[in-house]
């Protein structure tokens, strides 16, 4: 496993690699890969959740002695100050600011953990939890065994890997290390599927809302090692704006089941625990462009994301011209809008910077000025949220509202955004599978919003998804 270079002295590496320290070795590889895993997103910053079942089982329930407080007193790693109610002991953790540095500029070593006892802890807890999860969740069984059975061409993959490789090593990124460790990492992790022997060697999991497996967080041109029986690669069908799509189905459900409500020249009102009360009405039929049930504001933003272009639409040049009064009384008037006809279409990273700073501000907004003001002052944080309130005004006061009850301290778009996740896990995962069962069969694997088939089964997917979709949305959103 890997550990950043600074920690090998306290861990009394051997000569050939072996931690002496071998259970302190472990939690710093986890940490380690927390941040491989996530980097550049700000997740590989944030405290890594470890529960303290998981430490006990791997350590003995004497660990924060003998881990935790070792590794705490050298400074090589820092807890986030919450504390377990029932034990009083910490449940986050991350590499201090030194080594985190460390593993994002590619400073890392191979170490070997021989102690035959943790080795076992660690592949009991490894397939007890996937076990689990495939009992819990019957859909993550059927993806385990479409990944078993799809074909890899493992010369290809080579072929990618070598170029990915060279790319890395010609392009003026930096972090080029921790980009080469993950590239091979990933390569051999899809590699293990080839020799997997059971459903739980496929490696997928189900976490906050999301599935992950070998294919999910690997460079994207690696996918095009998987071949059908021709020897062709697999195409990728996908959602276009996905994120916004299954943001119109949650806002949807909200005001159909009048979760939310709005009144004249008040901020709306919202049920207590909204996002928990959406969650068991998700599977529900429903038309998100039903006349008579939504404001006309809201119909217009769900036009834009289904058969337009939000991310142009509600960039901040066109949003400024559609937004057609000016803010009064904490509260704005809403009214059907629609990009001014002849502005230039949104391609390439322009696109990209549009549609970051839609999430960004709209979508991953903490609303703390909205919702808390400043010295006890309601205020609008920017002009670009000021503008799109004015434009979409009731999707602008369900993302302040899931903020403002969120109960996640600094991450205040977190449970919005774990809800998106279930919401496209909901379609992607269990519902588009068993409508696919109708076609002739072939495997295939999906990757969050998207899809990979052979090319001959590609326009089937694609009615298929559109034909669902006609029950899930109401309307039918681009696959493509």
């Amino acid at each position: 496993m890997l550990i950043p270079q600074g920690v090998v002295k306290h861990l009394n590496v051997t000569a050939n690699g072996k931690a002496f320290e071998y259970k302190q070795a472990h939690l710093l590889s986890v940490l380690t890969h927390h941040i491989q895993s996530s980097y550049p997103s700000a997740k590989a910053f944030y405290y890594k959740d470890i529960s303290s079942s998981y430490l006990k089982h791997h350590y003995t329930t004497n660990y924060f002695k003998s881990v935790i407080t070792p590794l705490l007193d050298s400074e090589l790693i820092e807890v986030d100050g919450s504390y377990s109610t029932e034990l009083h002991y910490p449940k986050s953790y991350k590499l201090s600011h030194t080594l985190l540095k460390e593993v994002i500029d590619g400073n890392t070593t191979v170490i070997y953990i021989t102690s035959e006892s943790l080795i076992k802890n660690i592949e009991k807890w490894r397939r007890t939890t996937l076990s689990l999860q495939v009992n819990k969740y019957s859909f993550i069984e059927a993806e385990a065994t479409m990944l078993l059975h799809i074909n890899i061409d493992r010369s290809a993959l080579e072929q990618l890997y070598e170029q990915r490789i060279i790319d890395i090593k010609t392009s003026d990124k930096p972090n080029k290390k921790l980009a080469i460790t993950n590239a091979t990492r990933h390569k051999e992790e899809i590699l293990q599927l080839t020799e997997a022997k059971d459903l739980l060697d496929a490696r997928v999991r189900y976490i906050s809302g999301r599935v992950y497996h070998p294919f999910v967080n690997c460079p994207k041109e690696f996918r095009k090692a998987v071949v059908d029986d021709e020897g062709q690669p697999y195409v990728e069908v996908d959602l276009r704006s996905s994120q916004a799509v299954f943001l119109c189905k949650v806002i949807a459900v909200a005001l159909k089941h009048k979760l939310i409500t709005f009144e004249y020249r008040k901020q709306a009102e919202a049920s207590d625990n909204l996002i928990e009360q959406i969650k068991p009405l998700l599977d529900q039929p429903i038309n998100v462009l039903e006349e008579g049930v939504y404001p006309s504001d809201f119909r217009a933003f769900v036009s834009a994301v289904f058969f337009d272009d939000i991310y142009e639409d509600a960039n901040p040049e066109n949003i400024s011209q559609n937004a057609y009064m000016q803010v009064g009384d904490e509260v704005y008037l809403a009214h059907s809008s629609a990009r001014l006809s002849g502005s230039k279409a949104l391609v390439g990273e322009e696109r990209k910077e549009a549609k970051k700073k839609f999430f960004r501000d709209i979508f991953y907004s903490y609303y703390i000025e909205e919702n808390y003001g400043v010295k006890g002052q309601l205020s609008i944080s920017s002009e670009y949220l000021e503008d799109f309130a004015k434009t979409y005004y009731t999707v602008y006061e369900f993302c302040r509202i899931c903020a403002l009850q969120s109960k996640e301290g600094k991450k205040k778009s977190r449970d919005l955004a774990l809800l998106l996740q279930q919401t496209e896990s909901k379609f992607f995962h269990e519902l588009l599978p068993t409508a696919l069962k109708e076609l002739e069969p072939f495997n295939y694997f999906v990757v969050h919003d998207a899809v990979y088939v052979p090319q001959k089964d590609r326009k089937a997917v694609i009615n298929t998804c559109n034909r669902l979709s006609i029950n899930f949305f109401g309307e039918t959103p681009k696959f493509r």
